[in-house]
């Protein structure tokens, strides 16, 4: 039963680590932010600044 289970969680875990894909090169997209300001990705890039995205939020 052990043996089993194992194969299993191996097999799963397989499965879900071959599901992803890598994705070398960011999209460049446009947001406005509270101010009403646009903002592109790519320009706080070329600026040679740190992104980091935050999808959560609570409202």
């Amino acid at each position: 039963m052990k043996k089993l289970l194992f194969i299993l969680f191996a097999a799963f875990v397989f499965v879900s680590a071959s599901g992803q894909t890598t994705l070398d090169t960011a999209i460049n997209f446009s947001v406005k932010d509270v101010a009403g300001n646009t903002i592109e990705l790519f320009d706080i890039l070329d600026e040679g600044k740190i992104v980091v995205i935050d999808f959560f939020s609570a409202a």
